[in-house]
């Protein structure tokens, strides 16, 4: 490597580092504005706890024993601020590991980590209480793993990150499958990751099968099926809501550009299988079970990928369209019932965007003062209003 290289691959590291920096920073301000907005708040606290009490009952359905445990030592340890600032340092790692990765395959970054970093809602995720970034950085800190050789310690990745987050299973699948395509010689290698993986992930649902009278009740969902219709209704409203209309518009535009360098793309690089099977896999399940936004955080990290490694323009433009989604929102139709629509009415109107709304409902619930106690009706419905509001 010539010293011009050097130099070059040492700016874009500096850079890359600021922006991980300037995104960390930017969340400094949630410490003091309490547990965040996810619904599930109120239960992850009293699932840890219950486990400490010998009557382990889990949070959510099939449940994410590794999250409940290490929430609630956070919190007893140092309340809301110390879990809010485990979600931002889960949320720091996650874009250090993705700009390594993407480094790894000689691209900068920096546009990369631009998509995913000026999006609100990575910023909502990562001032939040929530698994969802920590099973992110674990995906992308066992891709990393076997990048370099450390197989064990990808499945124990892998399988912690299902652990904490069932639907992970599909983006570890993604990885295996990316990496299985270039080379079938590394069969036997990711058999010994995906043995690993299953035991890893196997030990973290124990707890939720004790808890069912040793049956797989644990695994039921509590979302009823509706129409198919409804379902996709409900996955285009909130995949406009998360991604913004001006970010889908140069997404498309951008699609039909780089169409024609797909088969090679695929062919070439190992990130691009991943990100397109993982991508794939995400909004799948999102069609199926449409409802948080946050659950597309994987589908921005693949987003981010495919776009910020092919055309500079167009990701600053995807970050850009991003950004404005944090300060104004277009919604285009009204639910009958919010989050559990079945049908709504055409309501086209500008709104606030994604973050000012999610901090001025944190203020909202901070004035209504300390936290309730764990387990206590109270906090379930502090959980519940905080995400309502955020959502509306």
């Amino acid at each position: 490597m010539s010293a011009t290289d050097t130099t070059r691959t040492r700016v874009r590291t500096n850079r890359s580092a600021q922006m991980v920096l300037g995104s960390f920073l930017a969340g400094v301000p949630a410490l003091w504005w309490g547990y965040g907005t996810d619904i599930d708040t109120a239960n992850v606290l009293r699932a840890g706890r219950s486990f400490f009490d010998g009557d382990y009952q889990l949070s959510r359905p099939p449940g994410n024993f590794p999250y409940e445990i290490a929430a609630y030592v956070l919190d007893s340890v140092g309340g809301a601020p110390l879990l809010v600032l485990s979600s931002m340092v889960a949320a720091a790692v996650a874009l250090l590991l993705l700009a390594g990765l993407v480094r790894r395959e000689g691209h900068d970054p920096l546009p990369v980590l631009a998509v995913v970093a000026l999006s609100p809602w990575w910023w909502v995720a990562s001032t939040s209480t929530g698994d969802y970034l920590v099973a992110v950085a674990l995906v992308l800190g066992g891709a990393h793993a076997r990048l370099v050789g450390r197989s064990f310690i990808a499945g124990v990745c892998f399988g912690l990150a299902i652990g904490i987050r069932a639907s992970t299973v599909g983006l570890v699948g993604a990885w295996i499958l990316a990496e299985l395509w270039q080379n079938r010689s590394q069969l036997p290698m990711l058999l010994r990751v995906g043995g690993v993986t299953v035991v890893v992930g196997a030990l973290c649902f124990v707890p939720a099968w004790l808890s069912a009278d040793q049956s797989f009740a644990f695994v039921t969902t509590e979302t009823q099926v509706t129409s198919l219709t409804t379902l996709v209704g409900r996955w285009g409203v909130k995949n406009l809501a998360f991604w913004g209309p001006f970010t889908l518009l140069v997404l498309v535009a951008w699609f039909f550009q780089w169409l024609p360098s797909l088969r090679s793309a695929w062919a070439d690089s190992l990130l691009t299988r991943f990100s397109l099977i993982g991508l794939v896999w995400v909004e799948l399940v999102y069609l199926r079970f449409p409802w948080k936004p946050l659950h597309l955080l994987p589908a921005l990290v693949f987003v981010a990928l495919l776009v910020g490694r092919s055309e500079r323009r167009f990701a600053y433009a995807v970050a850009g369209g991003l950004a404005l989604n944090a300060v104004v929102a277009l919604t285009v139709a009204a639910p009958d019932v919010p989050h559990r629509a079945t049908t709504g009415d055409l309501d086209v109107q500008l709104r606030r965007g994604v973050l000012i709304t999610d901090i001025e409902c944190r203020l909202e619930d901070g004035a209504l003062g300390e936290w309730p106690p764990i387990g206590s009706d109270e906090a379930y419905d502090r959980s519940v209003g905080i995400f309502d509001c955020q959502t509306q």
